[in-house]
């Protein structure tokens, strides 16, 4: 079975992983499609971007139950149900693909495959209390938890008003690489300076970031 598990960090958000080992027909023969979403997965030509594509329905589908909806995008390009039940955040890196759905909140997700390139950009998305913040052991781990952290707040803010290295701050944290991992942001693009959980994992070379 290519679901891993779910997570379910407070009540009323259910995320879970999606192991992606079937083929494109595979997913395809388990999940309902309206016309536009097979238009839309008509034009996909990679192989590997299909099966992202069909995952992610398929582990929606999953953590809705008995619920079911179409996804579409809005004008931002975030993805919405057509039903309006639950607020949702999908995400795909490589084999994986991961989904949070939420009955009252926005919430946002974000799986990144771990490589030492994001060290060249790091100072592109971080403020320096936040590079000053990362300590030498585990250093690519940490540095994919703010971003993932701060890819997963603009997913939840769902606009494009905004600055990743000024609008998002991660709050320092002790990097404790487990199931029950959490550490604070601020978003600040909406004015408000809320304060939102950040639960990280790392999944074989992967990190998932959830906020809420």
């Amino acid at each position: 079975m290519p679901f891993i598990r779910e997570i379910n960090p407070v009540r009323g958000i259910r995320a879970g992983i999606w192991q992606i080992i079937e083929s494109a027909d595979e997913l395809l023969a388990g999940i309902k499609l309206n016309d536009s979403e097979i238009k839309t997965y008509g034009t996909f030509r990679h192989d590997l971007r299909k099966k992202q594509w069909l995952a992610y329905r398929a582990l929606l589908k999953q953590l809705l139950a008995p619920f079911t909806s179409a996804v579409s995008y809005d004008v931002h390009g975030k993805p919405t149900l057509d039903s309006r039940t639950h607020h949702i955040s999908v995400s795909h890196a490589g084999d994986y693909a991961v989904a949070v759905c939420s009955e009252n909140t926005p919430v946002g997700i974000d799986i990144e495959k771990i490589k030492e390139r994001v060290e060249r950009v790091k100072e592109r998305f971080l403020q320096e209390k936040e590079l000053e913040s990362i300590s030498a052991e585990n250093r690519l781990e940490q540095l994919y938890v703010f971003w993932g952290g701060k890819e997963a707040l603009f997913k939840l803010h769902g606009k494009p008003d905004v600055d990743f290295r000024n609008d998002i701050y991660i709050h320092p944290f002790d990097y404790l690489c487990n199931t029950n991992s959490r550490c604070k942001g601020t978003l600040t693009a909406d004015g408000s300076g809320r304060e939102y959980n950040l639960d990280y994992e790392k999944i074989e070379e992967y990190m998932l970031v959830m906020a809420y």
